[in-house]
């Protein structure tokens, strides 16, 4: 049953006076080891930055016949058409194999479409190659932030969940810098040496998450209670089986074998999916934090930056590759930040605040590029560079990190790799819409598109102030909790004789190991 209130208190604060990772060599380790994961983002920022770039190299345009309205539509969001397709069966395979295998194999899959870009004889094969390497980032994409969130210590978990998502910069910075750096030269690879670059991270990845121990909470999933055990005393014990991890233990155990869901495609799994007041709950957090992520004002910028300089006259190839740089790199050390501070600010404070000031800027973006459309002043159009940056870190402070670390923290064991799947199956439908709709609307009515997304922000506002909930400072187990209801926890977990056996091992074995440490500790 769930820990009393008195036991939670003890639990957080045996869990705030845990010393800092820096000084436990075996999460040293653990978090080294994480780098591979926690790349994951790369290949979704890569592509982002070099479908903004490649716009900008003469070389890249004539080489394909200069694609504009639907053509180019297709050619921003086609990353995301192979990312639905992917998070159609990323959900279930990840729960069958593991999160490692499809961390691995997604790269892969990257890795392989980079080379295939590099050498795309046409614009119609190498579209096709940002498909596919879509369907392997979002393989990825699922994976990855699971075994990150599931192994990182209580302590640090927040943080660590929150600073995943914010190496797409990595992504977008080399993307970036490497077509500013490369359109001056006068050949093909003015365009092919930044596609040929995607290689190197998935590469790295496709070995090194071999060396990632798998999820200790797939691991009691699946029956094998003993080797989950043993991993969260090697890394989060530093060895030794202290509180901490006998409460890990205790919570995760308790919450698999309360956990009704079924994730199945069959009717019963649809039952218990979208069949209960909580889960309906967790859907709707997990789908409008999706459908936000690519919707708030500041997801102009994405794809399509070039398209909006030459509005406000900026558009020769230096002036556009700079910018996209250098928006990159601000927006890298302003979403690392915010990874840190979300866990001291809570995460329906940074959502509002930054929800309410991207669409505080954007609402001046528009006025701003009105007038200097009328007007054609150049302080106007610095004007509205100083919004996209100010829109920009308004947007990253919160969409970036928490896209990833809420949906997570507000599903169960069983239900987070089918609802991140539908977490991250919303993000591509949605970003397909947008991707696809932006250059058509810009090209058609220019600044007028802009006018919906004021009123959408508004909405999307007042959706997470009457809507959205706080998990700040609680685990995994107890948000959980948070959602189900303590009653309604209390009886699933109820389970009989089965799970009193299983919780009598746990709590037996770790008496044993704290009564051998502290007698080793007296001689």
């Amino acid at each position: 049953m769930p820990l009393s209130t008195s036991e939670q208190e003890r639990i957080q604060q045996l869990i705030a006076d845990a010393p800092p990772w820096y000084k436990c060599p075996n999460l040293i380790k653990l978090y080294l080891l994480l780098i591979a994961p926690l790349m994951t983002s790369t290949s979704w920022g890569f592509d982002n930055s070099m479908t903004n770039g490649l716009q900008s190299i003469d070389r890249f345009m004539d080489t394909f016949g200069h694609p504009t309205g639907a053509r180019l539509g297709f050619f921003g969001a086609s990353m995301s058409v192979g990312g639905i397709a992917a998070c159609l069966v990323a959900g279930p395979l990840a729960d069958r194999f593991g999160r490692r295998p499809l961390c691995s194999a997604g790269a892969a899959i990257v890795a392989g479409m980079a080379i295939m870009e590099t050498f795309s004889t046409s614009f119609e094969m190498f579209t096709g190659g940002k498909v596919l390497l879509g369907f392997g980032a979002f393989l990825q994409q699922v994976a990855a932030p699971m075994l990150v969130t599931e192994l990182a210590h209580p302590k640090q978990r927040v943080a660590i969940s929150s600073l995943y998502n914010t190496s797409i910069f990595i992504g977008l910075l080399v993307g970036a810098w490497t077509t500013f750096a490369t359109y001056r030269m006068e050949s093909q690879w003015s365009w092919k040496l930044p596609c040929i670059l995607q290689v190197i991270i998935p590469a790295y990845q496709t070995v090194m998450i071999w060396l990632v121990p798998e999820s200790p909470r797939w691991l009691v999933s699946k029956g094998r209670v003993e080797e989950a055990r043993k991993m969260l005393v090697k890394w989060h014990g530093n060895g030794i089986e202290d509180d901490i991890v006998t409460f890990e233990m205790q919570e995760i155990v308790n919450g698999v074998e309360a956990d009704k869901t079924v994730m199945k495609l069959s009717w019963e799994g649809v039952k218990t999916t979208v069949g209960s007041k909580a889960n309906r709950y967790r859907l709707w957090l997990c789908m409008w934090t999706a459908v936000g992520s690519q919707t708030i004002g500041g997801g102009f910028t994405a794809s399509y930056l070039p398209m909006i300089l030459d509005q406000i006259g900026m558009k020769t190839e230096k002036e556009q590759t700079l910018i996209n740089g250098c928006i990159s790199l601000f927006n890298w050390v302003c979403a690392f930040a915010a990874a840190f501070v979300i866990p001291r600010v809570g995460r329906r404070t940074i959502f509002l605040f930054s929800t309410g000031g991207t669409n505080v800027t954007f609402i001046i973006w528009t006025i701003l590029t009105r007038r200097y459309i009328a007007t054609e002043h150049v302080g106007l159009g610095i004007g509205v560079l100083v919004m996209i940056v100010v829109g920009s870190f308004m947007t990253v402070l919160c969409w970036i990190p928490l896209v990833i670390a809420y949906p997570l923290e507000t599903v169960t064991t069983k239900q987070r790799g089918v609802y991140f799947a539908i977490t991250m199956f919303t993000i591509n439908v949605t970003a397909f819409f947008t991707t696809y709709v932006t250059p058509i609307g810009l090209g058609n009515i220019g600044w007028r598109y802009y006018l919906p997304t004021c009123v959408w922000n508004f909405i999307l506002f007042l959706v997470i102030y009457f809507t959205y909930v706080e998990t700040t400072g609680l685990t995994l187990e107890e948000i959980a909790v948070l959602f189900d209801g303590r009653g309604e926890a209390s009886d699933r977990a109820d389970k009989g004789k089965e799970l009193d056996e299983k919780r009598q091992s746990v709590c037996s074995h770790v008496e044993v190991a704290v009564s051998e440490t502290s007698k080793s500790a007296e001689v």
